[in-house]
């Protein structure tokens, strides 16, 4: 769903069979909700209170206060909406909570909070992102950069061929041979000595019969730590003998075939944070440690501090939570304690021999202390590797004095370093660590956006997006456009089918090589799923006229003008909303907007228009002499004559001339110049290939054939005004959208009966619901209501409609189908017509 102020919502609606509430029930409500601070008070109406407890037990299974409450789109519909920041979270929340109440209604015994919230946690922890993933999208939102997830856990910044992909803390401008060097300590540790950067002394070894020798020649104290192992784990450190040695090389070999053995460096952990080539931040980091307080055993201490709120399961919180292993056990031993020990009042026990905050670490921002020569060392060791963000990790006894001043030495240089400890030190400031990541993908305020033109409507959506894709595409622009026929990508159809949905625009927007998106943005997508991107330059609407109601609780046309009204509201407050001002309906979403508006017009006397332009407000229209002129900046710059673009049908397809306005006006605020927006406009020629479905015209043995995409009655009336001008006896096939309702259907069969001078009634093959008798029924209501004497053939099939409708045509005439599935008749037209040829010969 999406929403001016909450982009991450979702909709709730309560069904229409819930039963009124007892005083009983509400009191087990009441009690199943008082520990939350969840009341039923604040004035909420009596049918409405489910819905809003709903949303508001929503929002607290989330585990904080999500945006939650109620938003009437009409007067007689209502819908809860609850944020959230996973969601996939957020949907398990809504289901739990809706069951929750369902059960408390039934006198049944739901989960408590603390059981579902533990269900809605572990989706959260599925499909979340991680902490340093969040720090990077943050940066990235502030800097009004879009964020959308992509294919296989990767995220995507920005969209088309500005888009950037990170993973983590791993950019798309990260080296994938400085990540295999990292990823080898040995290659490592060879890459930095030869930079004469400080590293451990320390030898690789395969076989556990090599471990005295290399304990002889680096000398007691050792670590031993996995070849390729990453985050501490396995990593043994304060070896002081040769069996202690043994145990280490087995539990490093666990994880990697050859284990390193290196000369351990007295002093305390560090990370240094390298993004770009030049030093973010510092941080000191403890291992995982508990104090004792004579009372409590190690393991009780360690549950203790694992209610700590700041720590969670992985990555999920500031820290992680502790976990006691093997290793721990080991190096309690070696403290002369086990977890079952009551350590005296205020000792430290140490519990991990690594100071890494994904074993329970804990960490200190030492941003400002970190000495300036070895600032300069980092950077040169993420330069020598070869990161563009670097974790290096450095053992000294004192990060305030230069390395080779006490011993130090860098033990580690890591690719796609956790940031968390930086965000959230356990001590000392906090350091915004992935603006820089972002500033380094997008430097000097780029925001990795393309242009968007988004356009809506009842009636002429997709003329009016190929018609500005074939305009962008001629100022050279390689151009994404989405439309009921199909996803394309510069000249290419990628995919065929209904694609006028936010996965279509997703689909378009990931493509890293399109600048220039036309989307059509059709009422289904938005009711189901929102829109597909988060604000755009331009939104055209078209019109808004009965079709699609009854449907999704779509009623009436005004509640259809609310959905469609979504579009030009998510134009951004630089950009454009193109209205006609020739409908109510699309004029009026004018004071719901927060961008500028432009209007179209056909009739240039339109009072709203003259208004508008009085105003010194922007506009396209036509004028008597069907001159097409936009109204800008106080100027009025001619661009063509309506009757010199192939799409009007030589100006006598007003409707068409309907969708040539606003893309012109598109087009000219887009940059784009006048010769060019009128040549690509003179050079748009229609066809059944290229517009399937837009009147669409076959000379089948000496009959005109149209074939037009009309299917509700205001696209009909539209297309009657264009047939008026066509000299003819004509032949309408004609049939009902199921789906619709009974008076939109009739008022199809109405028109018909004014419009043709025969007609034939056929069937899709999807009845939407409806039976051929019913839908029959309702179409001849239509016609006898116009036309109570009017005779209609009946025949099912399509193809054989058209056959016998041609076949029994006089020379010269007009036959003319309407279809709702375009690309499909117009195949089956072109069989007729194969047919016919054949019969000729």
């Amino acid at each position: 769903m999406w929403s001016d102020s909450h982009s991450h919502v979702l909709a709730v609606k309560m069904h229409p069979s819930v039963p009124s509430i007892s005083t009983g029930q509400l009191q087990a409500i009441s009690d199943y909700l008082a520990p939350l601070a969840i009341t039923e008070s604040d004035g909420t109406e009596r049918e409405t209170l489910l819905l809003r407890l709903t949303v508001r037990l929503a929002a607290a299974l989330q585990g904080s206060e999500m945006f939650h409450g109620l938003r009437a789109p009409t007067s007689d519909l209502t819908f809860g909406v609850v944020g959230y920041e996973v969601e996939q979270a957020g949907t398990v929340a809504v289901e739990l909570a809706s069951s929750i109440l369902a059960s408390l209604l039934e006198g049944g015994q739901p989960p408590t909070f603390a059981e579902a919230a533990a269900v809605v946690l572990a989706a959260r922890r599925r499909y979340g992102e991680g902490p340093s993933t969040t720090m990077i999208i943050d940066a990235a939102r502030s800097k009004n950069i879009p964020v959308t997830p992509g294919p296989g856990g990767y995220t995507i910044l920005g969209y088309g061929k500005h888009q950037k992909k990170i993973s983590a803390a791993m950019s798309h401008n990260t080296s994938c041979i400085a990540v295999n060097i990292a990823g080898n300590k040995e290659h490592t540790k060879k890459f930095l000595e030869s930079a004469a950067l400080p590293v451990p002394k320390g030898v690789v070894v395969a076989e556990e019969l090599d471990l005295e020798a290399a304990a002889e020649r680096l000398g007691f104290p050792l670590v031993a730590k996995p070849f390729n192992g990453n985050q501490g784990r396995n990593v043994t450190c304060g070896i002081y003998s040769l069996d202690a040695l043994r145990d280490a090389f087995r539990h490093a070999k666990e994880l990697s075939r050859s284990v390193i053995v290196e000369k351990e460096i007295s002093g305390s952990d560090y990370r240094i944070l390298v993004i770009g080539g030049k030093f973010a931040a510092a941080s000191l980091r403890s291992p995982a440690m508990v104090i004792g307080d004579g009372i409590r055993t190690v393991a009780e201490l360690v549950e203790q501090e694992n209610n700590n709120p700041m720590r969670g399961q992985g990555h999920e919180n500031a820290l992680t939570k502790i976990r006691l292993d093997q290793s721990s056990e080991t190096l309690l031993a070696s403290q002369g304690l086990n977890t079952g020990s009551i350590p005296v009042m205020g000792r430290q026990v140490c519990l991990k021999s690594t100071a890494n905050l994904s074993t329970g670490g804990t960490a200190e921002d030492v941003t400002d202390l970190i000495h300036p020569l070895n600032i300069r060392a980092a950077e040169k060791a993420a330069r020598v590797i070869g990161l563009d963000i670097c974790g290096i990790d450095i053992v000294s006894g004192d990060i305030a004095l230069p390395l080779r001043e006490n011993g130090a030495a860098i033990i580690e240089v890591n690719a796609a370093p956790g940031l968390r400890m930086h965000k959230f030190p356990s001590k000392g400031a906090s350091r915004e660590v992935g603006a820089p990541i972002v500033e380094l993908m997008f430097p000097q305020g780029d925001q990795g956006r393309i242009p968007i033109v988004a356009i809506t409507g009842t009636n002429g959506k997709t003329t009016t997006t190929r018609l500005m894709a074939h305009v962008a595409s001629s100022a050279g622009k390689t151009v994404g456009f989405s439309s009921t026929d199909g996803i394309y990508i510069g000249s290419e159809k990628i995919q065929s089918g209904d694609c006028s949905g936010p996965q279509s625009a997703r689909t378009i927007l990931h493509d890293t090589t399109v600048d220039f998106a036309v989307l059509e943005c059709a009422r289904g997508g938005i009711i189901r799923s929102g829109l597909g991107f988060d604000q755009c330059d331009i939104a055209i609407v078209t019109n808004v006229a009965a079709d699609h109601l009854g449907l999704k609780d779509i009623h009436t046309v005004a509640d259809l003008a609310v959905v469609k009204s979504v579009v030009p509201r998510s134009v951004h407050k630089d950009g454009w909303a193109i209205l006609n001002a020739s409908d109510d309906h699309a004029f009026a979403m004018r004071e719901a907007l927060r961008c500028r508006v432009a209007l179209f017009c056909t009739d240039h006397e339109n009072p709203r228009l003259q208004e508008h332009l009085n105003a010194g407000g922007t506009a396209v229209y036509m004028d008597a002499k069907q001159d097409i002129y936009v109204c800008h900046e106080g100027a009025a710059l001619f661009m063509l004559n309506a009757a010199e673009a192939p799409i009007t049908r030589r100006g006598l397809a007003g409707f068409m001339i309907e969708n040539l306005l606003p893309v012109a006006l598109a087009a000219h605020l887009s940059g784009f110049r006048q010769s060019t927006i009128a040549d690509a406009l003179k050079g748009f020629v229609p066809s059944a290939e290229h517009t399937p479905g837009r009147i669409n015209e076959f000379e089948i043995n000496g009959v005109n054939v149209i074939v037009d995409y009309a299917h509700n009655p205001h696209g009909l009336l539209a297309l009657a005004g264009y047939l008026k001008n066509i000299p003819g006896f004509k032949t309408g096939i004609i049939t009902g959208t199921g789906d619709r309702r009974e008076e939109d259907i009739a008022a199809f069969g109405r028109i018909a009966a004014s419009m043709y001078d025969r007609i034939i009634i056929r069937f899709d093959r999807d009845l939407r619901g409806r039976s051929q008798e019913q839908i029959l029924d309702i179409l001849a209501s239509g016609i006898r209501e116009k036309d109570p004497g009017r005779q209609f053939e009946v025949i099912p099939d399509t193809q054989t409609a058209i056959h016998h409708a041609v076949a029994t045509a006089e020379k010269g005439s007009v036959v003319v189908i309407c279809a709702d599935n375009a690309t499909y008749t117009v195949g089956l037209t072109k069989i007729v017509a194969a047919q016919f040829q054949s019969e000729a010969q």
